[in-house]
């Protein structure tokens, strides 16, 4: 074994390590967190697991491709549940602000002032 092997084990471990904090990032609506959690969870479980398995054999080139594979599957869990959770949250505040108008409107139309937003 070579100190190349285990520079690239060190990588996959800071790799992973990223992963893990941008898992902390990803923000759900309550109805959605437990799902968004239990895929990322997953996906970071099955990372570990491979990196874990080039700790055994660092110079094991099918095993870091596996890792770095793992790597990119989480990362990617992470970035699709994270933009639907963005999509989502935009799209909330569209409504918010389309009922709001509404409201406005609708007074308007009564004759009365407008209200603020709740």
């Amino acid at each position: 074994m070579s100190s190349s092997d285990w520079a690239t084990v060190d990588d996959l471990m800071r790799d992973l390590g990223a992963v893990r904090r941008a898992a902390r990032d990803v923000r759900a609506a309550a109805s959605a967190r437990d799902i968004a959690q239990c895929a990322i969870e997953a996906a970071i479980l099955d990372a570990a697991a491979a990196v874990d398995r080039t700790i055994d054999a660092p110079g094991n080139a099918a095993a870091v491709i596996a890792a770095r594979e793992a790597i990119g599957v989480a990362e990617e869990v992470i970035r699709a549940l994270d933009a639907e959770v963005g999509r989502s949250l935009k799209v909330r505040a569209r409504a918010e602000a389309l009922r709001a108008r509404a409201s406005e409107l609708i007074q308007q139309a009564r004759g009365a002032a407008p209200s603020k937003p709740v």
